[in-house]
């Protein structure tokens, strides 16, 4: 749902409540419980995006949510059960949690037994992490450029095959006396990612 739609949403669900809600009296001093549309606004809000970049993030993080699944948990975070995805506000260059400030700027970002990518080259632009043995596919819109990093278990290759799972790349395995990554990679070929 776009950002502006957000606090609409809300004002007619609360406006619906009031009007046929149970008859009881609350304190005046009652709040209520902040919903994720109103936190998602106070995010964009405090970050200074303009009303063309929120709703841009907006449409953007509800593409990969139709694409990828996963759950919305601020206005520009994805959360699976085995990882997570932070989407680059328009215009930056570095992805950053609108609900934390972490920015994932680089290798370091990478959670240990994790396969990570980022849209572009030197780790940069859109974020993504997967944990669990299985295909995960990319990100639509990632068709060329990108970096990536296999931080998995000593001795762990992560693989890349293309459209029809024909295997496109293999990474070395990934160890504790050097890292196994690729600041310059090309994900124009790749469709899925088995991280082991």
């Amino acid at each position: 749902m776009p950002i502006l739609a957000w606090r609409n949403t809300v004002a007619l669900a609360a406006a619906g409540a009031a009007l046929t809600g149970p008859a009881f009296v609350t304190p005046a001093h009652a709040q209520p419980a902040p919903t994720p549309a109103t936190a998602f606004t106070a995010q964009v809000e405090h970050a200074g995006l303009s009303r063309s970049q929120a709703t841009s993030l907006q449409q953007e993080v509800q593409r990969y949510l139709d694409q990828l699944g996963g759950t919305q948990v601020s206005a520009n975070r994805i959360d699976w059960l085995d990882g997570h995805m932070l989407v680059a506000v328009p215009g930056e260059k570095l992805a950053r949690d609108l609900r934390t400030g972490e920015v994932a700027s680089g290798i370091n970002d990478c959670d240990y037994k994790n396969f990570c990518g980022w849209k572009g080259a030197n780790f940069t632009g859109s974020f993504w992490e997967r944990e669990s043995c299985t295909y995960h596919e990319i990100p639509d819109g990632w068709n060329s450029g990108g970096s990536w990093w296999n931080y998995q278990t000593p001795g762990t290759v992560a693989r890349m095959y293309g459209k029809s799972y024909n295997l496109v790349y293999q990474t070395k395995p990934a160890s504790r006396d050097y890292e196994v990554f690729d600041q310059h990679g090309n994900w124009g070929p790749v469709w899925y990612v088995k991280p082991c």
